[in-house]
């Protein structure tokens, strides 16, 4: 440690003895020397040398065709991720044409093409030539998301960056960026000399001053370069875009790219406003001398979306819309390609863990091997690239052919996915209306009666309840129909049981006494219609499904027995639902039979077929003479809010009827792909209510299409049986405790 300190103080003394000596003669200290350093190192960033065009010939020959410049600065050499490797095909050469043409010579263009096929790729780098070359000032790219267009931008400037062949031949942008050295506010202050690319002259120490970071990019202002000032901008379709204006100039073309988004393919609402955007907003950012041009590219998810519109020249003719399909001519064999999906498939349901899917799936390729002439008879494909060569450890590849890669996608995704993916030509789907329009704005706005909650309109003849019951409550839907089926949701709620922070095995009794509660409170605030006339409902089912294996007898069960199965039944829903034989010990109705076992009556409802009701009934509308369509629903206007609309009023019933949605899907271990409904984390309690209030109206004789009239409901019982002992919740608890 002494010699430590020893060296220390030596140091020390140099360090002072230096000091005094650049005093003396002059020179700069240290604190001075780095400053002085940094300065350099800063004017070396700031001043950037631009070296001439590699070779000025061959740009201007590439530029003249577009196929040529791609495949020379994005092919095999480019040293990007993703080059194009392969010639362009018969369709993407369409593509590229179509994209030129507007480009060029203005107008529309939307071009639907199978998803991977390289069509926003193809856009992103003919946008980049174009405005390389100095026919693009100003472009815009925009997709569904902020996000989505911003990493169509960062696309573009990687491929400045990273590509060498592109550095050699339009270094007055390449070198450029390039010395920012990955500090975008270096292109503030950047300074630039070399030879002007029009004219040859020199300059020296220009700014270059430009943009390189956000969701919009400026080019470098090089003095003779093409490109000078260019804008590319990004913007998500779902943000503001109107009247977008840069440095005094407006856009000359807008890329659109995958517009759609989950909600503008399952609602008309969402889809008018992204097509009032796209004609509109996007349609008006021209100048005032030229109407900016523009290109979407897309893939339709099925027929009511706002692809399938702009891509159809009927219906957008000025779009001059083009579809492009994977699988040109189908094979002759399908009865083969039948064979091989159902084998991969069951391949699926026994995958099991320690092998990767691709080489768990060999019976099926090698049958695809020893067919391969027969099954591929006829069969004519717009990319024969499209397959996944990779060879696996047993020396096969996982895919020999374009043709194979599309039956495995049948086989993964189901044919209805992969005609809409792949083919842009997506199913007549009978339920597509149903799935696109229902949203809860359109029953929060379009689906109100006009009248107050609790009020029974006129014309009612029925009055049914559905009710869902869980361990904490009981949430019930009541709905006042005519003779025609029509439906006017009065009142809906949540009655609270005094079960919480119970165990679900103490909660039996208390959710009897809630049930006698929620009757009682029914009993004592009766509907009532505009005249004052007092109303009860007439028909209630209540939903079996809460229950605990601890115990025999449920609740629901006892609660009708004790008030009665005329006004009161247990019900119970099935997917799929089972049409038992007619028995004197049934009685079997539209979709939903009434059993009885061990005495007692139960519902039993076709659950996927009513709930289509539900979803229906909200989007029937009127006749001329405005009379609801037999089968529509409306819902109770809301309590205004200091009397002003109360537009929030309703979102929670409406989540709980779209909590569910009708698709189809690709099922592992099951047999290919399943039609149903299927359920996300939301509640759905009300949609049950629902649904079982239509079953109700069912069973009380009233139809959409005509009155079936039925055995009076009290007497609901099989032949040659007794009905059920009643039995009070004294003795219950008795029986129970």
């Amino acid at each position: 440690m002494s010699k430590l300190r020893e060296v220390k103080a030596k140091a020390d003394a140099l360090r002072k003895q230096l000091a005094v000596l650049d005093k003396l003669t002059g020179g700069a200290s240290e604190r001075e020397r780095d400053v002085e350093r940094k300065r350099a190192q800063r004017a070396a960033t700031k001043e950037v040398v631009i070296p001439p065009c590699a070779d000025r010939a061959r740009r201007e020959r590439l530029e003249a065709d577009d196929i040529a410049w791609l495949m020379h600065y994005f092919g095999p050499e480019c040293g990007l991720k993703d080059p194009f490797w392969y010639e362009f095909t018969t369709q993407q050469r369409e593509m590229i044409s179509a994209i030129r043409h507007a480009i060029l010579f203005g107008g529309d263009q939307a071009i639907a093409a199978s998803r991977g096929e390289g069509k926003t790729t193809i856009f992103e780098r003919l946008l980049l030539k174009y405005t390389l070359q100095g026919v693009l000032s100003f472009s815009v790219l925009c997709a569904a998301t902020g996000t989505l267009a911003a990493d169509s931008l960062d696309t573009i400037k990687s491929a400045i960056e990273d590509n060498p062949l592109l550095l050699a031949d339009y270094p007055e942008v390449c070198v450029a960026v390039l010395a920012l050295e990955n500090t975008p506010n270096r292109a503030g202050y950047q300074l630039v000399s070399g030879e002007r690319h029009d004219t040859g002259e020199p300059y020296q120490m220009a700014s270059s001053k430009f943009s390189w970071c956000g969701q919009e990019i400026v080019f470098p202002n090089v003095p003779g370069s093409p490109a000078a000032q260019a804008i590319i901008a990004t913007r998500g379709l779902d943000s503001a875009i109107r009247g977008l204006k840069r440095k005094g100039r407006r856009p000359q073309l807008v890329g659109i790219d995958d517009p759609e988004t989950e909600e503008t393919v399952r609602s008309a609402e969402q889809a008018k406003k992204l097509e009032d955007r796209i004609d509109r907003a996007l349609g008006g950012l021209g100048s005032q001398q030229k109407v900016v041009a523009r290109v979407m590219l897309t893939t339709l998810q099925n027929r009511n979306c706002v692809s399938f519109k702009y891509t159809d020249p009927e219906k957008k003719p000025t779009w001059k819309g083009k579809r492009f399909r994977y699988l040109i001519q189908p094979p002759k064999r399908r009865d083969l390609w039948d064979e091989y999906v159902l084998l991969r498939e069951k391949e699926f349901r026994e995958f099991s863990a320690g092998r990767s899917r691709d080489e768990h799936c060999r019976q099926s390729h090698q049958f695809y091997l020893d067919h391969r002439e027969e099954m591929e008879a006829g069969a004519a494909l717009a990319n024969e690239n499209r397959f996944d060569g990779t060879v696996l450890p047993d020396g096969t590849q996982v895919e020999a052919s374009a043709l194979q890669h599309y039956y495995n996608e049948v086989a993964r995704l189901g044919p209805e996915a992969v005609a809409a993916e792949l083919d842009n030509d997506p199913a007549d789907d009978e339920n597509a209306a149903l799935l696109l329009v229902l949203t809860a704005y359109h029953i929060q706005t379009n689906c109100l009666s006009g009248l107050d909650q609790r009020i029974v309109p006129e014309g009612t003849v029925c009055i049914t309840v559905g009710a869902d019951v869980q361990k904490l409550g009981l949430h019930y839907t009541v709905i006042a129909w005519d003779e025609h089926a029509a439906g006017c949701i009065i009142y809906y709620d949540f009655f609270e049981f005094l079960t919480e922070s119970r165990p679900a095995s103490d909660c039996e009794v208390l959710i009897l006494e809630g049930l006698f509660a929620w009757h009682e409170a029914q009993q004592q605030s009766p509907f009532v219609s505009p005249t004052g006339e007092e109303h009860f409902a007439d028909l209630s089912l209540i939903d079996t499904g809460w229950k605990h294996e601890s115990w025999n007898t449920q609740p629901v069960q006892v609660f009708c027995s004790q008030v009665g199965y005329g006004a009161f039944m247990p019900s119970k829903g099935e997917s799929p639902y089972r049409r038992p034989q007619d028995s004197a010990r049934v009685i079997i109705g539209d979709n939903w039979h009434v059993s009885f076992p061990g005495g007692a009556p139960i519902a039993v409802m076709n659950s996927d077929h009513w709930k289509l009701k539900v979803h229906e009934g909200f989007l029937a509308g009127q006749s001329d003479d405005g009379a609801l369509l037999p089968g529509a629903l409306r819902v109770f206007n809301p309590p205004s809010i200091d009397g002003r609309p109360n537009r929030t009023a309703h979102l929670s019933f409406a989540k709980h009827i779209l909590a569910e949605t009708w698709e189809t899907r690709f099922v592992p271990g099951f047999k290919g792909n399943r039609t149903g409904w299927w359920k996300s984390p939301k509640p759905n309690h009300y949609f049950d209510a629902a649904y079982q209030a239509i079953v109700a109206r069912s069973m009380r004789g009233i139809g959409v299409l005509e009155a079936t009239p039925l055995p009076n409901t009290p007497a609901m019982q099989p032949t040659g049986r007794e009905p059920p002992p009643m039995q009070s919740v004294d003795t219950f608890k008795r029986n129970r405790w």
